[in-house]
């Protein structure tokens, strides 16, 4: 049935949808209270000491692992948990299994990234902070566990066929539950290294597939699955037909395993193996550019609002960072050298500045956008209120956009002039106040009185 039909339709609304349940609300606003702590207010502060210090190297690699780590568990993790237990039973006109599993399941991953991220930049200062450290990743995936064990056992209650956004959820669940396993191992590794050289091996072997499995497997495939669902219903937007969707997550998939494969190759056997590697790179990005044409977010739009900027530009900021992507090789062994040979990153084959600005682009530039433009338009939903007498959000819309545009802008120019380090510096300041401004303002809404519209408005548009 197309979506359409569906909106129109009242008796497609669960007999279980209740406002008041709100199984959401913690994990959205957890998610808000760590980004605006250890997460993207803590990044901020490292960006600065960066800018100040002109170099990305002067900050410790467990200090910004432990930044990172908040972002994707915290930022990313809490929001996608929420949503889930909120929405999915939704889609699948069912009730949600295990409520109280769910709700176990905020405590354990909000307490895991409190331990984990608050404690692992002292790992290397205060040896025995590693096992408090290390348990709480192991409460993390406890945690991702519960999490994947819920939504399995209600997508298993539905008796609707499966529909092709599933799959993209189905793969973006197992990336986050391999990306969990990795990470934990991985830290432990690199706090137990016995020297800098073994660090560093650890770090420029490992680290890549890490960010790979986390941003492009479990970040951007979850953000594909419920844009395929949600799009069509809430702006009337093409939907990507079965057999399209299903082969390019197909080809995204091998992709991203070329990728992660082909990177530890590259680093442990040879560079020979950089040809998978970049095989992997075309073929992710090229699948997942033609995925986001598909969405035909370029069309008009029927019911237009305030969020649909926020989604639209995020996913113009996926394009340019696959782009840029793409563009590693040429920049790093063709720009650099002809322009500044001299430089660092082209002394040692590596350039942190341009491969985290590429990293930037897709975390805040899209992750971040689709985070912050879905919420406010699903949360004012879900409380009843219609979204036209909220606020736009065009300053937190304005600020974000305009201290991502700074950030990755600069932070490649630093690798030619260090004159753009405290420029890049500041961009961070005008992302967490983007930030800032928009938590204060969904929060507001989260804690506001159930509206005057239908309980069942979002189920309608989203089943």
């Amino acid at each position: 049935m197309s979506a359409t039909a569906t909106v129109l339709n009242p008796s497609h609304c669960p007999a279980d949808v209740d406002p008041a349940e709100a199984i959401y609300q913690p994990f959205f606003k957890g998610g808000i209270a760590l980004v605006l702590t250890l997460g993207a207010a803590w990044g901020a502060a490292l960006l600065l000491r960066i800018a100040l210090l002109g170099s990305f190297t002067a900050v410790g690699l467990q200090e910004v692992n432990a930044h990172g780590h908040a972002q994707i568990f915290g930022w990313v993790g809490l929001f996608v948990m929420g949503f889930a237990y909120q929405q999915f039973p939704r889609f699948k006109q069912v009730a949600l299994a295990y409520p109280r599993l769910a709700r176990l399941s905020f405590a354990l991953m909000l307490g895991g990234i409190v331990l984990r991220s608050g404690l692992q930049p002292l790992v290397g200062h205060l040896p025995w902070t590693l096992i408090p450290a290390a348990a709480g990743s192991i409460v993390e995936l406890a945690a991702i566990g519960l999490f994947l064990f819920v939504i399995v056992a209600t997508f298993r209650r539905s008796l609707n066929p499966t529909r092709a956004y599933e799959f993209y959820i189905f793969a973006a669940l197992a990336w986050f539950a391999v990306q969990g396993v990795y990470d934990t191992v991985y830290f432990v590794a690199t706090a137990l290294a016995p020297t800098r050289d073994h660090l560093l091996t650890l770090t420029a072997t490992w680290q890549a597939p890490l960010r790979e499995m986390q941003i492009h497997g479990f970040a951007m495939l979850m953000i594909f699955g419920v844009s395929q669902k949600i799009l069509p219903a809430f702006y009337r937007f093409p939907e990507v037909p079965r057999r399209r969707s299903l082969v390019l997550l197909a080809s995204i998939l091998v992709g991203l395993a070329a990728q992660c494969t082909g990177f530890v190759l590259m680093r442990t056997a040879g560079h020979a193996w950089a040809a998978l590697w970049y095989s992997g790179v075309l073929l992710m990005a090229g699948s997942s550019v033609v995925f986001a044409l598909s969405l035909g977010l370029h069309r008009q739009a029927l019911g237009a609002d305030r969020s649909l900027k926020f989604i639209r530009t995020g996913y113009g900021w996926l394009l340019f960072s696959l782009l840029m992507l793409v563009l590693l090789p040429a920049y790093q062994f063709g720009l650099l050298r002809a322009v500044a040979p001299e430089s660092h990153a082209a002394q040692i084959g590596f350039s942190h500045a341009y491969y985290g600005a590429i990293r930037h682009a897709i975390t805040v530039g899209f992750i971040s956008l689709m985070i912050v433009g879905v919420s406010a338009k699903v949360v004012p939903m879900l409380k009843g209120i219609p979204g036209s007498s909220l606020t736009s959000l065009w300053l937190p819309f304005a600020l974000l956009n305009l201290g991502c545009f700074l950030r990755v802008s600069m932070q490649t120019l630093t690798d030619f002039n260090t004159a753009a380090f405290p420029v890049a510096g500041v961009s961070g300041l005008l992302e967490v106040t983007a930030l800032a401004l928009w938590g204060f303002h969904l929060w507001k809404v989260m804690n506001a009185k159930q509206g005057p519209m239908h309980s069942c408005s979002l189920s309608k548009q989203s089943c």
